[in-house]
């Protein structure tokens, strides 16, 4: 099942400085890359842009973060859990070949998560919010503009985003709304033999004995002694 993505609305007009995640991301226990977009409106040309984020890390992980536009210098750093600092410069002091970030809403890059495996028992929204570290003399969120100059709140609006992570169907292994059925066992084998893949919502439906691993045979087995019973 492909992902639909959205972004937080604002009432604020295009010519303010904003910088959002995509909100209500649609995720299932066990997948990768879920992809949750950092996306810029400004008003005026920028040099670069930091950002420092928080998530859940009880139930997500940062598997990657990649760059839609080009950067001279990116770095992020993961060293402290459940945060993402994130520094993006277009130009270095000794180099003015890349041009700044044009005017406009862009998206800068997809920060790429992973949701454990875990049985949440309901469909749980988590938040990706803007962090700032207390311990730091300035604010970890801002604009730099070409001139070397700050934007920061409140003249920089922040707007969190978030992930839904969808409790499974168990036992509706092909997802078609109906759980423990001949059609499952079928799809189920198919899987196993490699003829057929799951989408990370059927891999989720396929935990049947509900330990955390996808798709095993003990899975299978429960699948047939509960299909069977019926």
């Amino acid at each position: 099942m492909g992902l639909v993505l959205g972004f937080c609305s604002s009432s604020r007009a295009q010519d303010n400085y904003v910088l959002s995640f995509s909100y209500r991301v649609p995720a299932d226990p066990g997948q990768t890359e879920v992809p949750v977009y950092l996306v810029l409106t400004t008003p005026t040309p920028l040099g670069g842009v930091d950002v420092f984020l928080q998530y859940d890390r009880s139930l997500m992980a940062c598997s990657a973060v990649n760059w839609r536009m080009r950067f001279q210098y990116a770095v992020c750093d993961t060293s402290l859990t459940g945060k993402i600092k994130m520094v993006l410069r277009r130009h270095r002091a000794d180099s003015t070949y890349i041009t700044s970030l044009p005017a406009g809403t862009d998206t800068l890059g997809v920060i790429k998560m992973s949701v454990f495996t875990a049985d949440l028992l309901a469909d749980v929204e988590t938040p990706v919010r803007f962090w700032e570290n207390p311990i730091t003399p300035y604010e970890d969120n801002r604009l730099i503009k070409v001139d070397s100059s700050f934007i920061v709140p409140p003249a920089l609006t922040l707007q969190e985003g978030s992930v839904i992570i969808r409790h499974p169907l168990y036992g509706d292994v092909n997802d078609d709304g109906y759980p423990y059925t001949i059609a499952d066992v079928i799809f189920f084998v198919n899987y196993l033999v490699g003829s057929q893949n799951f989408t990370p919502r059927q891999r989720a439906n396929s935990d049947v004995n509900q330990d955390g691993v996808q798709g095993s045979m003990a899975d299978f087995i429960d699948l047939i002694k509960t299909v069977a019973a019926d």
